[in-house]
């Protein structure tokens, strides 16, 4: 390579990288309100299967019809999932015409994970037969079914 050609591919290796940098640091664009329903959706979806799992999971150990270490993964497989869909539900910026709509589906995930928590300890505890929190759990996945459209 000639040496007067090195600076020009000097110049082009350092500027290429500048150019994508610049390039990623277009303007941010305004949140997509049919993109967010479908992420809702599928969150309220994920955390509602998460919450009939727990369920399923309780009521087929207290039923003596599923080992107790076997309950306990399931349910604490579910928390995690559930809190997932929370959680990646929450990083998307809301648009302004959601945001009431963000804030109840918020927290009826919010409530999904602190239930399925709850079924977590219980059988953590081989507690399987607490009809109230089964009840509970029934209740909101059917909150969560209603709420995904």
């Amino acid at each position: 390579m000639k040496s007067s050609q090195r600076p020009a591919v000097v110049a082009v290796l350092v500027a290429l990288p500048v150019l994508l940098l610049l390039a990623g640091c277009g303007v941010v664009s305004k949140p997509d309100a049919t993109a967010w329903d479908d992420q809702a959706t599928q969150a309220l979806t994920d955390a509602g299967s998460e919450v009939a799992t727990a369920r399923l999971a309780l009521e087929s150990a207290r039923r003596e019809r599923t080992w107790s270490s076997y309950t306990t993964v399931l349910v604490a497989e579910a928390e995690e999932a559930a809190a997932k869909a929370e959680e990646d539900l929450s990083r998307l910026q809301v648009p302004a015409s959601r945001r009431d709509d963000a804030a109840q589906v918020l927290d009826l995930l919010d409530h999904a994970v602190d239930l399925v928590s709850e079924a977590r300890a219980h059988a953590v505890a081989g507690r399987y037969d607490d009809k109230a929190l089964v009840d509970r759990l029934d209740h909101l996945s059917d909150q969560l079914q209603q709420a995904a459209p």
